[in-house]
């Protein structure tokens, strides 16, 4: 199987003159500078895992600082939902917790338009039925649809029709599953296990 590569070349081209001043021709000088492009890559893909973390870790500060802040508990999951989606820059951000016979996952808070109309409606989805959100009720583990079309788990929401990909987290208290906090993205491969 062949690779193919790039190769970067700085190139100069100096006009060559004779004695009386008339040009004859070109001196061409090409200095291969593809390490040092291929360097500058990596720091531009580098500074970009960094700024993603640092957003990342400013959500995890203010939500932490809202959990500890906020005593009622709809305002403080509303809070969670508006800073993970202004911080982070994901289409939907919403969080289910389970009812007392942990039958359904009941939608509590969401940032989105779509999200709004699910809340409107009292928007609940049966443990073990369709989608990433009930798989990570089941499994008690992350689940990940990188892309929509092509993931078997990935449930069609007609609220959220523009969703990519979509990451589900477990939340626990006391080691207890409580709910999910479920994040979706315009993009394809919004996500990696790092998130």
């Amino acid at each position: 199987e062949a690779v193919w590569m790039e190769n970067y070349y700085d190139i100069k081209i100096t006009p060559i003159h004779d004695r009386s001043g008339k040009p004859f021709g070109r001196l061409i000088a090409a200095h291969d500078i593809t390490l040092q492009k291929n360097v500058e890559q990596d720091l531009h893909e580098t500074n970009e895992q960094i700024r993603k973390r640092a957003s990342q870790f400013r959500a995890i500060a203010q939500v932490s600082s809202s959990i500890t802040s906020v005593k009622e508990l709809q305002e403080t999951l509303t809070q969670i939902t508006a800073t993970l989606s202004q911080q982070l820059g994901h289409y939907h951000v919403g969080i289910f917790l389970l009812d007392s016979t942990y039958q359904f996952a009941i939608l509590q808070a969401a940032n989105s338009d779509g999200g709004q109309e699910m809340l409107a409606q009292g928007y609940r989805l049966k443990v073990g039925g369709q989608g990433i959100v009930s798989a990570a009720v089941s499994s008690g583990k992350p689940q990940l649809a990188l892309d929509a079309d092509n993931d078997r788990f990935f449930y069609k929401n007609p609220f959220l029709p523009l969703t990519r990909s979509e990451v589900a987290l477990p939340v626990r208290l006391g080691g207890e599953l409580i709910g999910i906090l479920d994040i979706q993205s315009l993009k394809e491969n919004a996500f990696s296990t790092d998130d």
